[in-house]
């Protein structure tokens, strides 16, 4: 499976760890173990996530201490101002599809899922599937597994025709419906699925009217 990341960090080797940085800004020098498995615990949720949550929800959600929420949120609010995330939300199939542009010259049918935060930017994109698409080929564990590794807030699939006509077959059809009820029901909307062709691209979000998610 091919994989690419936008905007990902990475933890070098000799580098503090995420969990630890975290637990010297709670605790200083020595963080008490307390602390330290408060950080263990923050460190595991995702990027987009730690931002999202903010004070209020790091206390509600993961039982963090009031005090220990303020402080954390003080940080991701620093280095957000610091290094803002320049990465472009997708708001748009047209949007989308500009990153699917190897899709598009691709010899043989394959699918793509890129997966996205809460703001709707891009975390990675990602290939599931080699070959022609249908339901006994395509499962949904074969798209959610990789956006739930990533801590997707939301996805797109995609994948190319070869022939070059983005008209969806009734295999197409059968698949989004699978896949758009897999992903809502553990809570990662689908918020389209584009077939990409040399004469174009069809969007099942535009033609028929899906329901615009909007990002936080």
């Amino acid at each position: 499976m091919s994989r690419s990341t936008f905007g990902a960090g990475e933890e070098l080797a000799g580098q503090p760890t995420d969990a630890e940085l975290i637990a010297q800004v709670l605790g200083g020098s020595r963080p008490s173990p307390a602390v330290a498995r408060c950080a263990a615990t923050v460190a595991r949720l995702p990027l987009w996530e730690r931002r999202v949550l903010g004070a209020a929800g790091l206390v509600r959600e993961h039982g963090v201490t009031p005090d220990r929420a303020l402080r954390l949120a003080a940080v991701w609010e620093l280095a957000e101002r610091w290094f803002p995330d320049d990465r472009p939300a997708i708001t748009s199939p047209r949007e989308a599809v500009l990153l699917l542009g190897g899709l598009r010259s691709a010899c043989r049918e394959q699918v793509w899922v890129l997966m996205l935060d809460a703001r709707h930017r891009p975390i990675s994109c990602e290939t599931v599937a080699v070959g022609t698409i249908n339901s006994s080929r395509l499962a949904p564990r074969d798209v959610l597994a990789p956006a739930l590794r990533a801590g997707s807030a939301a996805l797109v699939v995609a994948h190319n025709h070869p022939s070059g006509d983005p008209a969806p077959s009734r295999a197409d059809r059968q698949v989004t419906d699978a896949l758009r009820s897999a992903a809502a029901l553990v809570g990662i909307p689908m918020l389209d699925h584009i077939i990409v062709a040399a004469r174009g691209h069809h969007s099942f979000r535009e033609v028929e009217g899906w329901d615009v998610v909007t990002a936080a």
